[in-house]
């Protein structure tokens, strides 16, 4: 089975001179996002709690009228409900899932069409120059984070395949070489 680097195309700037949105993490501060694992909020305890409520974001002003893109992959993946429908329609439950709430202030609206995704599942890669994966270190992982740099997404060629069919044209896929 072939594995595909996901991420999602930085459109810096579209053909009318809209750029994508950026947004910035306001709850849960000292919570560590993109760990492969379980989540914990150290921002009311040293010894960590467990995730509760939504994670609050607010859109920077300098790009509010942007594009919103699938998922964003700062300050945390948070994708779009339709897009984490898509993943569990394929089967992929590897994922801790909260509530989003944006606040956009230039404009006076909330969006809460987004989720936080949390991948549980981190897989050691080799050369991280060059990518390699060692297919026997994956067990039934078909979407995972890299235990190097946990801001790389892997997945399966059936998850992508899925996504393309979807018609996604927002998010990049690049095959992953295999041991």
């Amino acid at each position: 089975m072939k594995y595909y680097q996901m991420s999602d195309k930085v459109l810096l700037e579209n053909w009318d001179g809209t750029e994508s949105v950026g947004l910035y993490m306001r709850s849960h501060a000292l919570m560590q996002t993109k760990t492969g694992d379980v989540f914990v909020d150290y921002t009311d305890s040293d010894v960590g709690a467990p995730f509760e409520g939504a994670l609050i974001c607010d859109l920077d002003d300098e790009d509010s009228n942007g594009i919103f893109p699938t998922f964003f992959r700062s300050p945390a993946l948070i994708g779009t409900k339709a897009f984490y429908q898509d993943l569990l329609e394929i089967g992929i439950r590897n994922i801790e899932v909260h509530p989003v709430i944006i606040h956009d202030r230039t404009n006076h609206r909330t969006i809460e069409d987004y989720v936080l995704l949390n991948v549980i599942g981190r897989v050691p890669c080799e050369a991280m120059d060059d990518l390699v994966v060692d297919t026997g270190k994956l067990g039934q992982l078909e979407l995972f984070l890299v235990h190097e740099d946990t801001n790389c997404i892997l997945v399966s060629e059936r998850v992508y395949r899925h996504l393309i069919n979807k018609g996604y044209t927002d998010i990049f896929f690049e095959e992953v070489k295999q041991m």
